[in-house]
């Protein structure tokens, strides 16, 4: 791997090669695939249209079937090493949500290193760990919201990706109570392909929600903490998965072109 990656100087990873994020995007677009990974905010009629359905739901008289990036195109042949990241491509110009980023950026890693490598039979897996606040539409205190995500890429032979990243779920699962101090309520959530939430409160009284969902061969968690304590108007938990699924819509979409087939 030290012959193919060369090391970005500021942030301490290998640098990326190839179109990644706004540039995939665009990219993508001009040969007539959408990709749900970069900065839709460039064409004002698609990114429009991306806001509305995402937060209200499909338009009047569309099929379900017929979901926000339908025909992205078939998944990509390969991935290149630092290509796919999406704490630093990709929530940061979701438009849908108002985020702004809070941790240092160093907890990236696409490593085929065993020794880093948490998922038996993964060969090569790229994952990271960012922390941001979110400000919630109608909501007067922020929030702080963690986003973590693994994303096997290579698996040994003869083992399915997506059965490694399933397996992965159900370790994931048996903590996610551990993100919330009272655990008021579980139950699986209409995220992604597979995903569970739980709904609570903190030490302090504040509301709290953690979504574990996964698509494909990636798992991510999503981790929304109120900041106001001891409050009487308490951030409810349909409000919470409002936020979590405006983001699973749009990375599930990402995921699907982005993780090769």
């Amino acid at each position: 791997m030290a012959d193919t990656q060369e090391k970005d100087a500021k942030r301490g990873r290998p640098a990326k090669k190839g179109l990644h994020g706004w540039k995939a995007a665009l990219t993508v677009f001009g040969c007539g695939t959408f990709a749900a990974f970069g900065v839709f905010g460039v064409i004002v009629g698609v990114l429009s249209l991306f806001v509305t359905t995402v937060s209200s739901g499909l338009p009047s008289g569309e099929s379900s079937t017929n979901p926000p990036g339908a025909g992205i195109g078939a998944p990509r042949a390969d991935l290149e090493v630092g290509q796919m990241d999406v704490c630093s491509d990709n929530l940061d110009n979701l438009t849908s949500i108002s985020v702004d980023r809070r941790d240092s950026g160093d907890s990236y890693l696409d490593t085929v290193d065993p020794d880093q490598i948490d998922i038996d039979g993964a060969l090569r897996v790229v994952s990271d760990q960012c922390q941001w606040e979110l400000i919630s539409m109608g909501n007067s205190t922020p929030w702080d919201f963690s986003f973590n995500y693994e994303v096997v890429i290579d698996a040994d032979s003869g083992i399915n990706r997506d059965d490694l990243a399933a397996a992965r779920f159900d370790v994931l699962k048996s903590e996610l109570p551990d993100l919330v101090e009272n655990v008021e309520n579980e139950t699986e959530s209409p995220m992604g392909e597979h995903s569970y939430s739980v709904y609570g409160s903190g030490d302090s009284g504040q509301s709290v929600y953690a979504a574990l969902i996964r698509t494909r061969s990636a798992v991510y968690t999503m981790h929304f903490e109120d900041r106001a304590v001891q409050s009487t108007n308490r951030v409810g938990e349909g409000t919470f998965q409002g936020e979590g699924r405006k983001i699973s819509n749009f990375l599930g979409q990402g995921f699907e072109y982005w993780i090769p087939a």
